[in-house]
């Protein structure tokens, strides 16, 4: 079964409108946080911080492959992220004592304060970003934020 031109033209134009939007959460991230690939005011590059929020709950413990899916990467990469990140003592390897082929990883006590600290700066720099907006736009966006995430849910 063939696709309609219109069916065609209609996906186009979501890919765009999906592009646009990219686009400016990239910038917004990037004037509010990011100077030369690095946030500001520390060592922390983009892909580090990828690494550090695979850890969804900041006290458990994640083998390299969930690590990986929660970050959207490889697994190889993914231990290339965490080779990187446990010589600066961010995170630490675990041996499962029951089986020793089983490695998990944790974030430290200067991990947790490092995505801690990433977390307040970035909420600083929504405040920052969004206070030039009145609540009624603020309720607008975030309606319609909430209904783009549930209708994209879908896919």
């Amino acid at each position: 079964m063939k696709r309609s031109n219109k069916s065609r033209k209609k996906a186009g134009d979501l890919n765009a409108q999906m592009l646009v939007i990219k686009d400016f959460i990239d910038e917004f991230y990037n004037k509010t946080l990011f100077q030369s690939g690095k946030v500001l005011n520390s060592d922390l590059t983009p892909s580090r911080i990828k690494s550090l929020f695979a850890f969804k709950v900041d006290d458990d413990d994640y083998p390299i492959g969930e690590l990986g899916r929660n970050a959207q990467v490889k697994s190889s990469t993914m231990t290339d992220m965490i080779d990187r990140l446990e010589k600066e003592k961010i995170v630490e390897r675990i041996r499962d004592d029951g089986d020793r082929r089983v490695v998990k990883v944790r974030l430290t006590d200067k991990g947790k304060k490092i995505k801690r600290e990433f977390t307040q700066k970035t909420r600083k720099g929504v405040e920052t970003a969004f206070s030039k907006l009145s609540e009624e736009e603020i309720r607008t966006l975030l309606n319609h934020l909430k209904g783009a995430y549930q209708i994209l849910k879908k896919i």
